[in-house]
């Protein structure tokens, strides 16, 4: 395939994550839950609003972030809104007339699927929320995120330098140590941290070959073309062509989970598949894929990446809970508001499979292949991946790989 059939590709990752889980309590089935299906649908609806925001001022080449991490830090904090500042929530994350009880329960489910690994994929998930420990927290918000969420619940001395270590130290644990931060110091009006800590790891279905991987150029949208190691696959896959981008589904070992790869077609480009991809349009592709053979090449890469997200949340209409009209009084009598949401993301991709993980936290504070081959996929441009769980369909990571890395 020559230059000119060479087409940008923009690389969405999609993961969803399992839950380290201490309650013994058997959940329902997920899809037998109320509102399941809804709710996960508005938290597609998110992931999606969320990436766009994310996308439309983001400079760095490789950029990933975790919807699913950033959705449960936010709805452990939703658990104490009220009022104005719930309503700005039920609008973020498109809840509709979901009640809060059934918001916190199809998130139990959500963890508790996402959590199975008989499949032999490391998936989990951690909650946790850090209370300064002279500030009164009411016992109802963190009964309800023990409950719903499995959090972790303790309280620190926000004074001592130490707890900052004790937090990192937490998330690192949680994360294999592929994040070994995600605070550098607590300011003086900080009284609560609320953290979701998410680490996936899978071999594909159908490993690369490592004496397969060669070196070919990648064109990234900006300067000379890079040589890169290309991981290079013969396989049947599910496949999709239509008049916006070519795609192929590469699925985990036992198929609970998939990376899905996007190639835009040849007069179209990365910000045509980012106007486009919303629920609506994710639903109608997912059901559009046929088997075909196909000859992949594939980057392999790494790269870590970290963002604020308090322009991007308030832009999608939760500025309320960033100012001083916030009401989260389901927290506490004394008024706070959110200070800031960052988070952090790692992947890396090879030829075994896929390693990532992500930390989201949210900072309160008090308020002041078949031998007939047909179809060529090389994936030497900037692209996007999404790699999802079959039986939710939920999403988890969405990301732009723009120059592959490998450390």
């Amino acid at each position: 395939m020559n230059k000119a059939k060479i087409l940008a590709i923009f690389f969405l990752a999609i993961i969803l994550i399992s839950c380290e889980s201490e309650t013994s309590e058997s959940l329902p089935e997920f899809k037998s839950v109320a509102k399941s299906g809804e709710i996960v649908k508005s938290n597609n609806k998110f992931a999606f609003s969320l990436f766009k925001e994310i996308a439309t001022n983001e400079t760095k080449a490789n950029f990933m972030i975790s919807p699913v991490s950033a959705s449960l830090a936010l709805g452990m904090v939703y658990n104490g809104a009220e009022n104005e500042t719930k309503d700005a929530f039920n609008t973020v994350f498109n809840y509709g007339n979901a009640s809060l009880e059934e918001v916190n329960l199809v998130n139990q489910n959500l963890i508790s699927q996402l959590s199975d690994n008989s499949s032999g994929v490391t998936f989990n998930i951690a909650n946790s929320l850090w209370l300064e420990n002279t500030f009164p927290i009411k016992k109802e918000f963190i009964d309800l995120n023990k409950k719903y969420y499995d959090a972790k619940v303790q309280n620190l001395d926000f004074n001592d330098s130490k707890s900052v270590d004790i937090i990192n130290n937490w998330v690192a644990d949680k994360t294999q140590h592929k994040i070994p931060t995600i605070i550098d110091e607590v300011s003086p009006n900080m009284v609560l941290f609320a953290i979701n800590a998410l680490y996936f790891k899978s071999d594909w279905k159908y490993q690369f070959k490592e004496e397969n991987t060669d070196s070919q150029p990648f064109y990234p949208e900006e300067g000379s073309a890079k040589n890169v190691d290309m991981m290079n696959m013969e396989q049947n896959l599910s496949y999709l062509s239509n008049n916006l981008f070519s795609s192929v589904i590469l699925p985990y070992k036992d198929n609970k989970y998939s990376m899905m790869v996007f190639l835009p077609k040849e007069d179209k480009n990365v910000a045509d598949i980012i106007t486009e991809i919303n629920e609506d349009s994710w639903s109608n592709w997912l059901n559009q894929y046929t088997e075909a053979a196909i000859s992949l090449s594939m980057p392999k890469f790494t790269f870590d990446y970290e963002k604020m997200f308090n322009n991007a949340l308030i832009n999608l209409g939760l500025g309320i809970a960033f100012s001083n009209r916030a009401n989260f009084n389901g927290i506490s009598d004394i008024a706070t508001q959110i200070d800031f949401v960052k988070q952090k993301t790692f992947i890396e991709v090879n030829e075994k499979g896929t390693e990532a993980a992500a930390v989201t936290v949210v900072g309160i504070e008090t308020t002041s292949a078949d031998p007939t081959l047909s179809n060529r996929l090389i994936l030497n441009k900037p692209f996007l991946f999404i790699i999802t769980e079959k039986n939710t369909n939920a999403i988890c990571f969405i990301g732009k790989l723009g120059l592959p890395k490998v450390d």
